[in-house]
C-alpha cells in the first residue's frame, strides 16, 4: 500500500549539522520550537536510541509519546508512535556538504489536517534554521 499525507521537507541551513543537531535535541530550545506546534508546547527526550520522547503541554500534561528506534549522532532520529487507530513516524536527517547543512523532516502518515501539518512542519523547519544562523 502507498503511503499518502507524508510531509516530506528539505532545507538547506548555512551552518555545520552539529550545530542544527543541538538546536533539535537542546532542551534549551525545545520551548521556542514546540510553540510553532502549538501554544504551550514542546517535546521532552534525552535523544537517545530506546528513549521515549514525550510531545507535551506546559507545564507537564503528555499528549503523545513515541520511541527512538533510529539515533546516528549528527545525522539521524526516527521516532516512532504508535497510535490507536493508526502508526505514525518522524524522521529527521541531516547531510553537510562543505559546512553546509540539509535538514530534511519526513513526518507522517497524517489521518486528518494533512495542509495544515506541512505548513506547520515548514515553519518548524524555518525556526530551526533561524536559530541556528544566529
Amino acid at each position: 500500500m502507498k503511503l499518502q499525507n507524508i510531509v516530506s521537507i528539505d532545507l538547506v541551513i548555512e551552518v555545520p549539522p552539529s550545530k542544527v543537531w543541538h538546536i533539535i535535541t537542546s532542551k534549551e530550545y525545545a520551548k521556542e520550537l514546540g510553540v510553532i506546534f502549538d501554544k504551550n508546547a514542546f517535546v521532552d527526550s534525552d535523544w537517545q536510541l530506546g528513549s521515549k520522547v514525550h510531545f507535551k503541554y506546559e507545564p507537564n500534561k503528555i499528549v503523545s509519546t513515541g520511541t527512538i528506534t533510529k539515533l546516528v549522532v549528527e545525522e539521524l532520529i526516527q521516532v516512532d508512535y504508535d497510535f490507536s487507530e493508526f502508526d505514525y513516524e518522524e524522521r529527521y536527517s541531516l547531510k553537510e556538504n562543505n559546512g553546509v547543512s540539509t535538514l530534511s523532516i519526513y513526518a507522517g502518515e497524517y489521518t486528518a489536517d494533512f495542509e495544515a501539518q506541512k505548513v506547520v512542519w515548514n515553519n518548524w523547519l524555518h525556526k530551526v534554521k533561524e536559530l541556528a544562523e544566529k
